[in-house]
């Protein structure tokens, strides 16, 4: 084969790539504490929504005539939604994570956020909720500590949420039978 030929198959093969990767839509639901932890959940959808994904927040995109411990759980079992992130800052959050772990069509697509001095890694035992994340890290591999800068470099959800998503994607379109839902 030719350097030229060999150089168009690349070229093929790439322009092929970023049609399977766009193709791949994903739809992802982010959860969390209101306040401060409400405003970051919007700017992970902005930066989301500019790269072709479809990112919800209940508090702007899901109906306020429905109570959210009665809507969410069916939204949330969809096949359809892909990834859903909860950002535990509040006792509410706490509250949802309990709920949503222990049901076995929610928890596999929990991403679960937690402040470096709560992960069950980063801290040590003694708390019921701490318990409860080692089980969910030890079970489906999702809980990451965000928003960093105290002793550890972690990232912000805003930084971590994209890069998982992503990475995602590109396992959708490329390797769609190694997602576990």
């Amino acid at each position: 084969m030719s350097k030229g030929s060999t150089v168009r198959s690349v070229h093929r093969f790439r322009r092929e790539a970023e049609r399977r990767l766009q193709r791949s839509g994903l739809v992802i639901i982010l959860l969390g504490s209101s306040g401060r932890g409400l405003d970051e959940r919007r700017d992970v959808a902005h930066v989301l929504a500019r790269r072709g994904i479809v990112a919800l927040v209940p508090e702007d995109d899901f109906p306020v005539e429905i109570g959210p411990s009665v809507l969410e759980v069916d939204v949330l079992e969809r096949s359809d939604v892909d990834l859903v992130f909860l950002s535990i800052e509040s006792w509410g959050a706490a509250t949802e994570f309990g709920q949503f772990s222990s049901n076995p069509r929610i928890a596999p697509k929990l991403r679960v956020l937690v402040r470096p001095e709560y992960h069950p890694v980063h801290s040590p035992p003694g708390s019921y909720l701490t318990d409860l994340y080692l089980t969910h890290l030890v079970r489906y591999g999702h809980v990451y500590p965000v928003d960093g800068g105290r002793q550890a470099p972690v990232p912000s959800a805003k930084a971590l949420i994209p890069m998982l998503v992503e990475r995602h994607r590109e396992i959708k379109a490329f390797r769609p039978l190694n997602i576990t839902k």
